[in-house]
């Protein structure tokens, strides 16, 4: 029998704010070295470039439950977290 490695203790969730991003309404957060913009209707994923920042309005901050589900979904979902995991 193999046991799986728990991931850090250490390592809390991305905080991520809502926002509107070109006119679309989603959330922001910062997982890794990137910003990225989530859409949740069309489950696209936007890398914010300086260029988008304009462009860019923060509303408030997103629970810390929601900020786990958005941090899971921005490292690929469910499935990938579970499946990348070392043995």
């Amino acid at each position: 029998m193999q046991t799986v490695a728990n991931s850090p203790a250490s390592r809390k969730p991305a905080k991520a704010f809502y926002a509107h991003l070109h006119g679309l309404s989603g959330v922001i957060t910062k997982p890794a070295d990137q910003v990225l913009f989530l859409d949740p209707e069309s489950g696209a994923v936007v890398t914010i470039t300086p260029a988008d920042t304009p462009h860019l309005l923060l509303l408030g901050e997103v629970a810390s439950t929601m900020a786990q589900y958005i941090d899971d979904m921005a490292r690929g979902g469910y499935a990938a977290i579970a499946t990348s995991r070392p043995n």
